[in-house]
């Protein structure tokens, strides 16, 4: 994971305790995360999706469209996050093809994980 040095002297870094709710099903979305340490749980409707570590990235739709958030994120750990905005975004999109890889990555990866809940929660049940 090159792109995560980037971050590591990001000029907008946010510590979170463990426990922390970082942001809510249904709050407003202006910023995403990278992980530079620690680990963060997502739930959707209380149930857990998935989890990120260091490196890994969280409210990333939030940069692709201005919708609400549609999961919550949990620090499980204490979590160093390098915090940004769509400007900035948009920027590395365009100046970085292995940050804009890994975005897309970590997409689908979301998009299998709740392909298989709503296929375990709602379909196989």
């Amino acid at each position: 994971m090159k792109f995560l040095k980037m971050f590591r002297n990001w000029d907008d870094m946010e510590e979170v305790p463990p426990q922390t709710v970082i942001f809510s099903e249904g709050d407003p979305a202006e910023v995403m995360y990278v992980i530079v340490s620690g680990e963060v749980g997502l739930t959707l409707r209380g149930e857990t999706v998935g989890s990120e570590g260091e490196g890994g990235i969280f409210g990333e739709m939030a940069m692709i469209n201005s919708a609400k958030r549609s999961d919550t994120a949990t620090a499980l750990s204490e979590v160093r996050l390098a915090r940004m905005d769509r400007e900035r975004f948009r920027q590395l999109v365009n100046e970085n093809p292995e940050f804009s890889f890994h975005v897309m990555s970590v997409l689908a990866n979301r998009l299998r994980a709740i392909d298989d809940y709503i296929s375990t929660k709602f379909l196989d049940g």
